[in-house]
């Protein structure tokens, strides 16, 4: 039987959630992190139509959290307050992901996603927003423990380095100790010096994984007191945000980048802002994106894919030279569904399903 926090821990451990941006509100949103929960439906959105397919479910994990403000009351005048108030009525325990997902390193994150759709290659983060830190954890155990303790290192996010993983160092050495009156020593009587033959195991962990490192160690390791030491690291891995630069497999017109983009991301329509260049390098940023115009003029691209574009940054974008792609919010983030859903999968007897219900707002008109 799993429980809330289970579902909360399994998205922390692929989209860790201290790197959401501060002004978001990610996690669980309403609910009980200690409930049990057998069945999860994972939606973009929280709207009237998926919380009626939702009722038949424990949990609801959704990319756009439903509160972004506190709440003064449940008047459900309020539109938030009133979809709220339909979670507590179906007993839905409620976590949004959002731009924890946005900023996960490459090849991570939503962002990595719309770049696949698009078709780019040579895909790379184009503005960071941060990198990770690195912690080294160092633990001494017996030769025939090695290997459980090590792969219980990495499979809870441990040992991995650039393009290689299950990464370690490991040393033999010889350990001492005294088992004390109450002790039940692995090896050695309780009162006698003893030296164990035993292996120095050193992993590099991210600093969002390291809590998890560290609990998979001790639950793995033989001993009844663990010894290792966490280090603090100068370096950083990953650099991580929400856009994405690549380049098309050859150049295009606009307009012809145009319709491409709308057929590859399904968007109901796209509005085109004309830079005057032909499109080679594209930057993309999923949801709305115009905060990454300067970002992606300084790194030479000729075209910025997003949504939610405005009137200024519009003419800002046409000003510096670079075209602007709006296939609309929605269809820039339609892979966030699918990456949650996966996450969840570590979840042991979990039922997850995926919302089909498109809940993008714009619809296309035939003039």
């Amino acid at each position: 039987m799993s429980i809330v926090n289970d579902l909360i821990h399994a998205l922390d451990r692929q989209y860790s959630l201290s790197r959401a941006e501060s002004w978001d509100r990610v996690g669980l949103q309403i609910g009980d992190a200690n409930a049990s929960v057998n069945s999860v439906l994972v939606a973009h959105e929280v709207t009237d139509a998926v919380l009626n397919e939702a009722a038949a479910f424990d949990a609801l994990v959704v990319y756009h959290p439903l509160i972004f403000r506190p709440l003064e009351n449940l008047d459900y005048k309020n539109h938030t307050a009133r979809l709220a108030g339909q979670c507590l009525a179906h007993g839905l325990h409620l976590i949004a992901v959002h731009t924890a997902l946005d900023n996960a390193p490459l090849p991570y994150a939503l962002g990595d996603k719309l770049a696949e759709s698009l078709g780019l290659r040579e895909v790379a983060v184009l503005s960071a927003a941060g990198r990770e830190s690195l912690f080294k954890i160092v633990v001494f155990t017996p030769l025939e423990a090695l290997e459980a303790v090590s792969t219980a290192m990495w499979e809870a996010g441990a040992g991995q380095i650039g393009n290689y993983d299950r990464a370690s160092f490991r040393a033999r050495g010889i350990g001492t100790f005294r088992p004390l009156p109450g002790a039940d020593p692995y090896s050695g009587k309780v009162g006698e010096m003893e030296e164990a033959d035993e292996w120095r195991l050193e992993v590099l962990v991210p600093a969002a994984q390291r809590e998890a490192v560290v609990r998979a160690l001790i639950q793995a390791h033989p001993y009844e007191e663990v010894a290792y030491d966490v280090h603090s690291l100068h370096n950083t891995i990953n650099p991580y945000g929400s856009a994405r630069m690549g380049v098309l497999p050859a150049e295009l017109s606009l307009d012809e980048w145009a319709q491409q983009v709308q057929e590859k991301l399904r968007a109901p329509n796209v509005r085109v802002v004309q830079g005057g260049k032909a499109v080679l390098k594209v930057a993309c940023a999923p949801g709305s994106g115009a905060s990454v115009i300067g970002a992606a003029v300084r790194a030479g691209c000729d075209c910025l894919v997003t949504g939610d574009i405005k009137h200024h940054d519009a003419l800002k974008a046409q000003a510096l030279g670079l075209s602007l792609i709006d296939a609309t919010h929605t269809a820039t983030e339609r892979a966030a569904v699918g990456l949650i859903a996966d996450a969840l999968q570590t979840v042991p007897d979990l039922k997850i399903a995926r919302c089909a219900i498109d809940t993008n707002p714009f619809r296309a008109v035939a003039i």
